[in-house]
């Protein structure tokens, strides 16, 4: 089986156990008598986790090896989100939240410069769409799955058992040969900083956007329409097979459309979607609109990790999607506590919803500039 193919399997088990986890855990919190104060709180160390430690791991996947890492890695996820399960006290709750979010962030920087070194630009492209879509498919069973189990088996024992599950994910990567990195000192050209700074600031925006949201996307369902575990789930895994449907051939509409140009058309139609939400508070209205806003803005992250990824020097890839990883959950780590104090109020999911609007339209401003650098340049990876 080609490596490639081998790391698409990888996320595959990997994804299916994690969503199953996370799906869950919100509601499993809720059940325990925590309120949205103190779930907001664990989600911001949660991604305080992901920032920091991803950043370090990516560092040290430069100098070390990716393989080596995510065998590190991998084992110590599932331990400590089966760890936080059972805290004694709310400060080991957040310890072992710091230290879940750091080692789950880095299972995903490590699989997308995997899948960079160990594929031609003819079908990078291709291979992203593909893994990325896979990934957004593993929420759809995930999810599922973890709703009806959780009503039928309970929250706690279904979380334990996908996270034994996530430790032999490992098992299609084990006899992968990596390609080793040299290890040499790098300057950027012009280009390749303009794109660079493109990609930090652009998902720092949508990291604080949807930082205020996304992650309580389970306790929002909850909040306004007092739905089941089943149909939570249910409805995010809806939103994750419309993004998986649509990541997977995002390599066809960038050829057919332009790369760029369908990168920057998605990015301003997402904030118009998300206004909406701070209104609207009929069911299906609202469950139509949230499918619609997360399929439309992730199914075009593998166009973006392509466009940029494959201009960096590959002994750099690492740590650069460390630094992007860092500047993505720090603000999602500001956004989850800005949302356990706004969501206490009788307005607040609206208020939520305004504010995160915002940061989407200065990302798709962002968006626009990054298409005018870009034009011409996108086609080589698209032909």
């Amino acid at each position: 089986m080609a490596i490639a193919n081998r790391i698409i399997f990888f996320t595959l088990i990997n994804g299916i156990s994690r969503n199953i986890y996370q799906v869950l855990f919100n509601l499993y919190l809720k059940n325990l008598g925590y309120q949205n104060d103190i779930i907001g709180t664990i989600m911001s160390v949660n991604l305080w986790g992901s920032a920091i430690l991803g950043l370090i791991i990516g560092i040290l996947s430069d100098k070390y090896g990716r393989k080596k890492m995510l065998f590190v890695v991998q084992p110590l996820v599932s331990l400590f989100a089966i760890l936080r399960l059972n805290p004694s006290n709310l400060m080991l709750l957040y310890v072992f939240s710091f230290l879940f979010g750091g080692f789950n962030a880095s299972i995903r920087l490590l699989t997308d410069v995997f899948l960079v070194e160990n594929t031609h630009h003819k079908n990078r492209a291709k291979y992203f769409g593909l893994n990325f879509g896979v990934n957004m498919f593993t929420g759809v069973l995930g999810n599922g799955i973890g709703g009806f189990l959780g009503d039928l088996l309970g929250f706690r024992f279904t979380m334990i058992l996908a996270m034994v599950l996530r430790v032999f994910s490992i098992l299609p990567v084990m006899n992968i040969i990596e390609n080793k990195v040299k290890v040499e000192n790098v300057k950027l050209n012009e280009f390749q900083k303009k794109i660079f700074a493109f990609y930090i600031f652009s998902t720092a925006s949508v990291g604080f956007g949807a930082g205020l949201f996304i992650h309580f996307g389970n306790v929002i369902f909850y909040d306004l329409f007092s739905l089941t575990a089943t149909f939570i789930g249910f409805i995010l895994a809806l939103a994750q097979l419309g993004t998986s449907i649509g990541s997977t051939f995002s390599h066809k509409l960038g050829k057919k459309f332009g790369a760029a140009k369908v990168l920057m058309l998605s990015n301003m139609v997402v904030p118009i979607l998300i206004l909406l939400l701070a209104f609207i508070r009929e069911p299906i209205t609202f469950t139509t609109i949230y499918i619609g806003r997360f399929t439309i803005m992730n199914m075009v992250n593998p166009i973006f990790n392509t466009l940029v990824l494959s201009y960096l020097p590959s002994n750099i890839l690492a740590s650069s999607t460390g630094i992007r990883n860092f500047a993505n959950n720090v603000s999602r780590a500001f956004a989850a506590i800005l949302f356990s104090v706004l969501a206490l109020s009788s307005k607040g999911y609206m208020i939520i919803f305004l504010i995160s609007s915002v940061f989407y339209f200065i990302n798709g401003f962002l968006m626009i500039i990054f298409y005018k650098n870009m034009v011409g340049k996108d086609k080589r990876f698209y032909d």
